[in-house]
């Protein structure tokens, strides 16, 4: 049933998308926080979404119905907490994200207007120095108009950004640990990366608009002075290197999460079988079962059935070799699934999980599957006719054949690996359409997966290591972090 009020289509506030996110983090001052929520409450933007982020208070943190909270069990520090702040609200759809803390909030009605009719997609709460007679002497005045006052540095009150900016150049960077001069970074990434007039920038008259407890020194610090101090000198360098740098590199924000992989794709024939797999759990129960310390994510074209610690993904049942096929439905679902860190991509019904690999993997490095035999084996030669894989087989007969049973490595590389199979498979196919390929087709994608591990170079790792010898029912599982056949 669809309602109209005055010529508009009325939508539920449950399913409405709030334009404007507020995010507070907290951590062991429950009086604060209260009185932090109320006076947000109290000012709130219409339809806006509030979140609170709790990073380990003991009690933990209490909120009014209404508020979302996100904790964290043990405290993760603030990177880590801002991080979640921004994940929330960007996965909310927010176009407009305040992070605040939680000794801050609003004095006004209507606060929030100048900083979203800015053209600035970055800017945050700034005061000069304290109000008190004890002067810091740490910040100047380096321009002034009627909307708009920048600063030689930055104060983490609250931190307003347009969700372009961080979509452009990511959030805060893990390298500065629990935190301190963490959101200094991310606002010289925006600038650097050519979004806004200055670095470190508030609205004109803000001090109506926005009160602070740290600017009137009425309230304990959240972090412990010698833990700051610690942290400040830590980070320091790091900060300053990359500001003289004009560094503008993207930070993922996103909560990093590990995945394995695998395709059921029931639905046309398997070549080198000559018959379709059947839609059935125990084909991947093991697989499934073996997984640790990741998702375990199954992209399927029938299959639908997800018992706990397991996702399956229904994927378009096309008219395509199940083999090439499956690159590109993996390529498409890490495409459109930003949060992982390390990806392995493995067959299901005979590769199982030994033990975790996630610690000792190297960012860079490319993980395959191989065989103990070359690519001079006869099956090779005869079941991939074409001729750029009969180039390839002819140039690396001496060479250990790599099995496309596994791949592992960061999500970027996987991806990049998936899409230059696919890249090469369409490439064969439209020379058979073209008539320059009379060859073919090959059974299954060995020989593209040789090819385009050859063009990563040194950085591929395979062996013992990676996976027990193949075919031979385990044989190195002592130390190995998959069995394959």
């Amino acid at each position: 049933m669809q309602v109209t009020i005055d010529g508009v289509l009325y939508v539920p506030a449950s399913q409405q998308q709030s334009r404007i996110g507020i995010a507070i983090t907290t951590h062991n001052r429950p009086d604060v926080l209260k009185q932090a929520i109320e006076q947000h409450l109290k000012y709130l933007p219409a339809g806006a979404l509030v979140v609170v982020v709790d990073d380990g208070s003991s009690p933990a943190a209490v909120v009014p119905d209404g508020i979302r909270l996100i904790r964290h069990e043990t405290s993760l520090g603030i990177v880590a907490s801002k991080n979640a702040s921004l994940e929330a609200l960007m996965d909310a759809g927010c176009e407009h994200l305040f992070l605040w803390d939680d000794d801050a909030w609003p004095i006004a009605d209507n606060w929030h207007q100048p900083y979203i009719d800015s053209p600035e997609p970055h800017l945050a709460y700034q005061f000069l120095d304290l109000s008190g007679p004890r002067k810091l002497h740490d910040l100047a005045v380096l321009y002034r108009d009627e909307q708009h006052v920048a600063y030689t540095g930055q104060r983490g009150v609250m931190l307003y950004y347009h969700r372009s900016a961080i979509e452009q150049v990511g959030g805060f960077d893990p390298v500065y640990g629990r935190g301190m001069y963490e959101h200094s970074d991310l606002a010289l990434r925006i600038h650097n990366a050519g979004l806004t007039s200055w670095a470190y920038a508030d609205v004109a008259g803000s001090d109506r608009l926005i009160h602070s407890l740290d600017e009137h020194e009425k309230v304990e610090r959240s972090v412990p002075r010698p833990d700051r101090d610690e942290l400040v000198r830590r980070n320091v360098k790091t900060h300053n290197e990359r500001r003289d740098a004009g560094f503008t590199g993207y930070v993922e924000y996103r909560r990093q999460r590990d995945v394995v992989i695998t395709t059921l794709l029931t639905s046309q024939p398997d070549p080198q079988r000559g018959t379709r797999l059947k839609p059935e759990q125990a084909l991947i129960a093991k697989w499934v079962a073996s997984v640790k310390g990741g998702e375990a994510v199954i992209l399927a074209d029938e299959f639908e059935y997800s018992p706990p610690g397991q996702l399956t993904v229904r994927v378009p049942a096309v008219d395509m070799n199940v083999y090439f096929r499956r690159w590109l439905h993996i390529w498409q679902y890490l495409r459109d699934n930003p949060q992982y860190r390390f990806v392995w991509c493995t067959d299901g019904t005979d590769v199982e999980m030994l033990r975790e690999p996630w610690s000792e993997m190297v960012p860079g490095k490319i993980y395959v599957g191989s065989e103990p035999k070359t690519y001079a084996d006869a099956w090779a030669r005869e079941k991939h006719p074409e001729s750029i894989y009969q180039q390839f087989i002819a140039d690396h007969q001496h060479e250990v054949m790599l099995n496309a049973g596994l791949l592992g490595g960061t999500r970027q590389d996987v991806m990049a690996f998936a899409h230059a199979i696919v890249r090469l498979y369409y490439r064969i196919e439209c020379y058979r359409f073209w008539k320059t390929e009379r060859a073919g087709p090959a059974i299954g994608d060995m020989m593209a997966f040789g090819i385009v591990a050859k063009s990563f170079g040194d950085r591929i790792v395979t062996g013992p290591r990676v996976h027990t010898i193949f075919k031979t029912d385990g044989i190195g599982k002592e130390w190995a972090w998959f069995k394959h056949k």
